[in-house]
């Protein structure tokens, strides 16, 4: 690459050459380093590609080799420049595109993070932009160390941070703590554990708290499984006063679920007719500009777009969006579901039903799926038989009791 701007830069030719030792000259080139490429012998002549700075230094050796060179064609930016020296306007334009280039190389047109994975690329971009940074600000406004701690202060689980300006991009790189940054408060506030819903326990362990009820109790929503009150009896088998603990248990229970849902009669289908429209779509800055042939009036179109940012170099990007779009016609019609369409349905509802619930930590003993049709409505009912936990912690209004007091017989007696 650097070979290929080297040459653009200073200039290259298209030489041919004729004479008595045309052999001898290419070995004194290949001698003295002078650069030749893509030599082609044409039969009477060769001929050659070379630098404007080697064509300066063979005229030694063309007079010891008695050879005759002819410039073909000539090509790079000094003969660019000489052929165009006249067109003031041109240079005008030429100047201003590199002016142009040097104002935008001056802003901040992207920002990349990597290393996060807790906080969304979204979130931190919101917390830049509340920092006064954002997309189109001046680079030299940008304080990275300012930046790191504040993002190190804000996000307690970012470790490490390093923000850099590379071009017209923001990078800044993170780590997240992998572990808790800190340990979670034990509470001790005094409470039951009722049931979220009504099932049959499977299975109850019990670390604090009195029970109130056992393995194979049907138990209904709300009651209460593990008491958070403990009695405490006197001598005499009374109760003398009563207390309160953070009850804890992880209790399981055989429960159920009953979903019905409810699909239209009629399935609307979209075919595609063949006809295509494509089309450029260009955003700069806050404008933007969209060429595409109008549709049709009364038709219908399916559109879709691939937008990327243009860059020059790698960290060099550019506040210009360029899409393609492109249209499908289609019709639309609607049709009865067919018997194998609303099977299908029915299972993917099913499974989107049952991925909502192993997602809860429910466990699924039995599923069921049965399609009630009629001529009027079409209704897929879901039966699920599961396992799964609950218990619920549920807060309790302490309440004290006095202790009796000690009567003293003798002053009685007295």
């Amino acid at each position: 690459m650097i070979e290929w701007l080297s040459r653009r830069f200073f200039g290259y030719l298209f030489i041919e050459m004729s004479g008595f030792s045309p052999e001898r000259f290419l070995n004194m080139c290949t001698v003295h380093e002078i650069e030749l490429w893509q030599v082609v012998n044409t039969g009477p002549t060769y001929q050659f590609f070379m630098t404007v700075p080697g064509f300066r230094k063979i005229k030694p050796l063309v007079r010891k080799s008695k050879v005759r060179l002819r410039i073909l064609k000539k090509f790079g930016l000094p003969f660019f420049l000489y052929r165009n020296r006249k067109r003031k306007f041109y240079a005008a334009g030429l100047f201003g595109f590199f002016f142009i280039l040097y104002t935008l190389s001056l802003f901040i047109w992207d920002i990349k993070f990597d290393g996060n994975r807790m906080y969304t690329y979204d979130t931190l971009l919101k917390y830049c932009e509340s920092e006064q940074i954002h997309y189109g600000m001046i680079k030299s406004k940008i304080d990275c160390d300012l930046l790191e701690e504040s993002l190190r202060t804000a996000f307690p689980e970012i470790t490490w941070v390093s923000a850099r300006v590379s071009g017209t991009r923001l990078l800044v790189k993170i780590k997240e703590n992998e572990v808790l940054s800190e340990i979670p408060v034990k509470d001790e506030t005094p409470c039951d554990i009722v049931a979220e819903k009504d099932g049959v326990i499977t299975s109850m362990i019990v670390r604090s708290g009195v029970p109130k009820v056992a393995v194979g109790d049907t138990v209904t929503k709300g009651q209460i499984l593990v008491s958070g009150a403990l009695p405490i009896i006197g001598d005499s088998e009374e109760i003398v006063n009563t207390h309160y603990v953070h009850s804890e248990a992880d209790i399981r229970a055989k429960t159920e679920y009953h979903e019905t849902r409810r699909i239209p009669l009629y399935r609307k289908i979209d075919v595609e007719t063949g006809k295509v429209r494509r089309g450029l779509y260009v955003k700069a800055f806050e404008s933007s500009f969209l060429l595409m042939r109008p549709r049709p009036e009364g038709t219908s179109w399916k559109r879709t777009m691939e937008e990327e940012q243009l860059h020059l170099f790698q960290n060099f990007y550019l506040p210009i969006y360029i899409g393609k779009i492109t249209g499908k016609e289609y019709i639309s019609y609607e049709r009865p579901y067919t018997e194998e369409e609303k099977k299908e349905l029915a299972d993917k509802m099913n499974q989107e039903f049952e991925k909502k619930l192993l997602e809860k930590g429910v466990q699924i003993l039995e599923n069921h799926v049965k399609i009630l049709d009629n001529e009027s409505l079409c209704q897929i009912a879901m039966d699920f038989i599961t396992d799964e936990p609950v218990g619920r912690q549920e807060g309790i209004k302490m309440q004290t009791t006095e202790e009796p007091e000690e009567t003293n017989h003798s002053d009685e007696r007295n």
